[in-house]
């Protein structure tokens, strides 16, 4: 039971992590970069997706549509404030944003920023399995497991642990490539 509730949240925990990484910027446009960016809707923040539709112009534009006029300055501004550092442009009811190519400095720049978010979600990773391993111990304390099984399932836990971070590694290999490369 503890097991596989650990399994599911770092699962979660890899999830969550690809979708943040999702979001950092290559020289290709794709829609991630935007989708989740708060905008100020009628007083409450809702994603971008949420509010306007997003599409990609070849090579480089991402053009952004809000389903409500009224919402244009609103997103305008989310896009100015937002972490891109891009500036768009308003043609009629369309929000524009060029994408210029990376420099080697900016790409170096977000290949460090991606290896200190894998960084934070394995302190979140260690942070779970050191709970979990409490709980185990609290369990052996109260003589409701045995030592065979206490030891059993801290290897079971260290082994989920190793195949998360291979899963975490994988991934920043993977965007860090398509930066580095792009």
């Amino acid at each position: 039971m503890l097991i596989q509730k650990f399994k599911e949240q770092t699962k979660k925990l890899s999830g969550d992590f690809f979708n943040e990484i999702l979001c950092f910027r290559t020289s290709r446009p794709t829609t991630a970069l935007v989708d989740n960016i708060k905008v100020d809707c009628y007083g409450s923040l809702s994603p971008l997706k949420h509010v306007a539709s997003v599409s990609i112009k070849l090579p480089n534009v991402i053009i952004i549509e809000p389903w409500d006029e009224g919402l244009t300055a609103s997103i305008k501004k989310a896009l100015e404030t937002s972490s891109l550092g891009l500036t768009p442009s308003q043609e009629g009811k369309q929000i524009k944003l060029f994408l210029p190519p990376l420099s080697k400095e900016r790409k170096d720049e977000l290949v460090k920023l991606i290896g200190a978010k894998k960084e934070e979600y394995r302190v979140g990773l260690r942070e779970m399995r050191d709970k979990l391993v409490g709980e185990i111990k609290e369990e052996f304390d109260k003589k409701e497991i045995s030592e065979d099984e206490k030891f059993r399932l801290k290897e079971e836990i260290e082994k989920i642990v190793e195949q998360t971070n291979k899963i975490l590694d994988n991934q920043e290999k993977q965007k860090t490539d398509e930066i580095l490369n792009s």
